[in-house]
């Protein structure tokens, strides 16, 4: 009976979730971004915007791929189905840890061509729309997409380095952003494992309550300095738009997004 519940419970959360997730940022969010050696990493899952949203709960549905990683090591996330928050991690490194998500390929469904232009545009691609008129493509249509999310986290210290984790779409940090706060740091937008110049990026901070949003455009080089504060929580986000498969297997998806976050906290010192 209680396990009947719970799955209930858990069937009322997603179907919630799916009504909000269309045009929403996915993101780790960590109870304690820096923790000492006898700590557990607790993180909820949250689909919302600028830094406001609910909490996913752990489901195959959005942890496709979930791991912990250092510089020297690769750890699998594991989880209980329904859990909130999302990530309880028993086994931590010194230094910095990298908690990456990967989520399942989803769809929403555009009943108007009005509501993709607004989210197209928000994310840098002002003329899509237009392409999909040229293209005869319906107004009533398929997006498929998919969610990547990483946040860093410290142990002890924050010496160490960000990882590459090979995600389709990734945002690395080329410099540590939790030392010298007097020097900018590079952070690096992949796509397909290779960069992605002139491409839309969104920085969202909170500090004291006060709340910040900023949007910067990658360089040649795929990257872009940002001089970040001390004790601060950071979001940082990017959408990529590519061509749908079109097949029946994606309900004919037009076209297909792809989400990356990172989240991390400054310390105050």
């Amino acid at each position: 009976m209680i396990f009947n519940l719970k799955i209930l419970i858990l069937i009322i959360i997603l179907s919630s979730i799916s009504n909000i997730s269309f045009s929403h940022e996915f993101w780790i969010d960590p109870k304690n971004y820096h923790l000492s050696n006898d700590e557990e990493a607790i993180a909820n899952i949250f689909i919302g915007e600028n830094f406001e949203g609910s909490p996913i709960p752990f489901t195959k549905e959005y942890f496709k791929i979930s791991f912990l990683h250092t510089k020297d090591n690769k750890v699998k996330i594991k989880g209980r189905l329904g859990d909130i928050p999302a990530l309880n991690i028993k086994k931590l490194f010194k230094g910095l840890n990298v908690i990456q998500i990967e989520s399942v390929t989803k769809y929403v469904e555009y009943e108007k061509l009005v509501k993709f232009e607004i989210f197209t545009r928000e994310k840098g691609y002002p003329n899509l729309a237009q392409k999909h008129k040229e293209k005869k493509y319906p107004d009533n249509f398929f997006e498929s997409y998919k969610r990547y999310a990483k946040s860093l986290i410290s142990v002890e210290n924050f010496n160490g380095r960000d990882i590459d984790t090979n995600m389709d779409f990734e945002l690395i940090f080329l410099d540590n952003p939790l030392k010298n706060f007097n020097e900018s740091k590079r952070i690096l937008l992949e796509y397909k494992n290779k960069i992605l110049a002139d491409h839309k990026v969104s920085i969202m901070s909170l500090n004291n309550g006060y709340f910040r949003k900023e949007y910067i455009r990658t360089n040649e080089g795929g990257y872009f300095d940002y001089l970040f504060k001390k004790n601060t929580k950071y979001l940082i986000e990017s959408v990529v738009i590519i061509e749908g498969s079109n097949k029946k297997k994606d309900n004919y998806a037009k076209w297909h997004s792809l989400w990356t976050s990172y989240t991390l906290k400054t310390p105050n010192k």
